[in-house]
């Protein structure tokens, strides 16, 4: 009976899906078309490039229904997605789209991602989080007055917003105006790890990871609101902020099932759809509350230097200054907490690179308490190559996404503008043909006097875009750093740390992060 309604359902959507396909015009760019006002490319490599329609990949109609329970791709992860496409089809292929969504071109030749970055334009188009926009500007438009943000804005509209808060979040000297805060939330953090770790093994506790949550949170609250939360010191934080980080988890895992699997929510809101729109209330509802809270403090202290973003963009566009400050409310928790961990398993695995990184601090900072400043830490050469190198192995996300800004041949074949493409940068980064001993954590293949030739960054510097590339350059890339060299300045000033346990294991959805109790051994030095 189960398998008869299965394929009763099957049946029914793809009737949905053919019945959509005739009667509606897509408003999303659709790939394999050429806008009218481009003139068509003529030249011999055009040419001789294989058509756009001969690019390899699934059925249009088979591979949506691996998704579905039963199915070959059901319950699978992000990262398992990108393994089965390229293991099947190749170093490039194309994803069909479905229920109103756009073609796709999946690569994994770095040679192909330089050419779509150095092509993107003035205005790069990056869609995603179609779900997300439209929970701004249909459901609430009364709360984003028609604003999206930076992640789902395009062409003008986000240009205009990049314009305004570049200034304030991508120089390194305004964004490190807020080190001396950072600095004393990472003390914090450091002198609750003897509270936190059992007194006998020295492990931490199997909900580690949600403590690290707590510090990134605190972080970029401070940086965005200039407003502390008391997460780490307070034995009864702020319930909010734990509802927050819930209703994240929740916005990760079904974003991906919605913006990435094949879904038709366009057509028909399902109960799991409804339950993602009701988590961006929970999530506007929350943010929402800090930042009138946070201008409220303003306005008692309004003598004192503007110093949070917010405040710093108030002063250029208040609608911009609410949506940003969301959005880093938003996207600063999960994405900073990962990679922190990630880097902090990569030293505990690796002793001898974490003894050099004690070195390194220890000649800067020969006393345990010390507090970071702009100047003691300008010079930190290899804490920064293990940084690079934790993101080598496990970025925070597998591949980038952008669409074409012009006609471009990939890997051969022709690709017309405005069709997306995915560039598989994870898969690459920890493959020998690009960095040798890929397998091995090796800082000093990202320091130019270490004669460490055999392990040696990738020549092609394409390869290794943890943060993206061009005017889309991760907004928050300043900030991440910041927080993340503090804390690990400290933890490994003070503490040995070790990882006795199986291999940290990661799922993924829209980003990738540990599943694996975080049990780190944690000895004084």
């Amino acid at each position: 009976m189960r398998r008869c309604m299965n394929s009763k359902n099957f049946n029914l959507i793809l009737l949905k899906h053919n019945f959509f396909t005739k009667i509606l015009n897509f408003s999303s760019v659709s790939s394999g078309q050429i806008n009218s006002n481009d003139v068509p490319r003529i030249d011999e490599q055009w040419l001789n490039a294989k058509p756009f329609n001969k690019l390899p990949g699934p059925s249009k109609y088979v591979f949506p229904l691996t998704f579905l329970p039963g199915g070959s791709m059901h319950n699978k992860t992000l990262l398992d997605v990108h393994a089965f496409i390229r293991k099947k089809y190749g170093s490039i292929s194309l994803l069909k789209g479905n229920f109103g969504q756009p073609d796709v071109v999946f690569t994994y030749n770095p040679e192909d991602f330089e050419k779509v970055y150095r092509t993107e334009g003035v205005w790069p188009m990056r869609i995603g989080l179609e779900t997300f926009q439209h929970y701004r500007l249909n459901k609430r438009p009364e709360v984003f007055k028609g604003i999206g943000g930076l992640v789902t804005e395009q062409g003008k509209p986000w240009h205009e917003i990049r314009t305004k808060v570049n200034p304030v979040l991508m120089k390194t000297q305004t964004v490190r105006h807020s080190l001396q805060q950072i600095d004393e939330i990472a003390t914090e953090f450091l002198n609750k790890i003897p509270q936190l770790r059992n007194p006998k093994t020295m492990e931490m506790p199997n909900n580690f990871f949600d403590e690290i949550k707590k510090w990134s949170f605190e972080s970029i609250s401070t940086i965005a609101l200039n407003r502390r939360l008391d997460l780490i010191r307070s034995k009864n934080p702020d319930p909010k902020a734990l509802r927050l980080a819930n209703a994240m988890q929740t916005f990760f895992q079904l974003s991906f099932e919605f913006d990435v699997l094949p879904s038709f929510w366009k057509y028909y809101e399902t109960k799991k759809f409804k339950k993602l729109m009701s988590t961006f209330d929970e999530i506007t509802l929350i943010t929402t509350d800090y930042i009138e809270r946070a201008i409220l403090d303003f306005n008692t202290k309004s003598n004192e230097e503007a110093k949070s973003v917010l405040e710093k963009l108030l002063v250029l566009d208040k609608q911009i200054a609410f949506i940003m400050a969301m959005d880093m409310l938003m996207a600063g928790i999960d994405t900073t907490s990962s990679t922190l961990t990630t880097v902090l398993y990569n030293l505990a695995k690796n002793p001898s690179k974490q003894n050099k990184l004690r070195e390194e601090i220890m000649k800067i900072f020969p006393e345990k308490d010390f507090q970071c400043t702009v100047q003691n830490t300008k010079n930190m050469p290899y804490l920064r190559a293990c940084i690079k190198e934790g993101l080598r192995i496990t970025p925070i996300t597998p591949g980038n996404f952008r669409m074409t800004g012009q006609d471009l041949v990939l890997s051969g074949y022709q690709v017309p503008k405005g069709t997306g493409v995915i560039m598989g940068v994870m898969a690459l980064s920890n493959e020998e043909k690009y960095f040798p001993k890929s397998h091995e954590f090796i800082p000093e293949r990202w320091l130019k006097e270490e004669p460490f030739a055999s392990a040696k960054k990738t020549s092609n510097p394409f390869v290794y875009l943890p943060f993206g590339f061009g005017p889309r350059t991760c907004i928050g890339k300043r900030i991440a750093e910041m927080e993340l060299e503090t804390l690990i300045l400290k933890l490994i000033r003070n503490y040995k740390i070790s990882w006795e346990q199986p291999d940290l294991k990661y799922t993924s959805n829209l980003i990738i992060i540990p599943v694996s109790p975080l049990k780190f051994k944690f000895e004084e030095i």
